[in-house]
């Protein structure tokens, strides 16, 4: 995974969740399955009902 510099954008907002996905992902050896597990897994335990987009119809 490539690294992201924080100082590409001054918008906190950006450099935060930056922050949180860099940790996240040192935090799972950048494993992707890993943390599509993990992710997957923290999904289901919110409760929250979770929505798939919609089948595209080309015309």
């Amino acid at each position: 995974m490539a690294q992201i510099k924080e100082t590409e954008t001054v918008d906190e907002v950006i450099q935060e969740t930056r922050r949180i996905k860099e940790s996240l992902a040192r935090s799972m050896n950048f494993d992707i399955d890993l943390i599509l597990r993990d992710a997957r897994r923290r999904q289901k335990q919110s409760g929250r009902k979770v929505l798939s987009p919609p089948v595209r119809q080309d015309a």
